[in-house]
């Protein structure tokens, strides 16, 4: 089953916002001799990143599931809600 219609568009995005977040230029900025509560800047950086990316792809799989056409019933009387 086909995702709905701007979902596959959506987890494009996110891939594509994934393959920024770890390019090596970019993770050259981060690379630095800031630690942050004990933490190397690198390693916050990194896990920061990968927990945005599972949070935006969990809100577009939540979002999507939510727009399925066909998952409306329509209503019956007799069953209970």
């Amino acid at each position: 089953m086909a995702p709905p219609s701007g979902a596959r568009e959506r987890y494009v995005a996110a891939f594509m916002l994934g393959l920024a977040l770890f390019f090596p230029p970019l993770l050259v900025v981060f690379d630095a001799d800031g630690f942050v509560l004990g933490i190397p800047l690198l390693f916050v950086y990194l896990y920061g990143a990968w927990l945005a990316l599972i949070i935006l792809v969990v809100l577009i799989v939540a979002r999507s599931s939510h727009e399925e056409p066909g998952d409306h019933r329509p209503y019956d009387p007799g069953r209970e809600p």
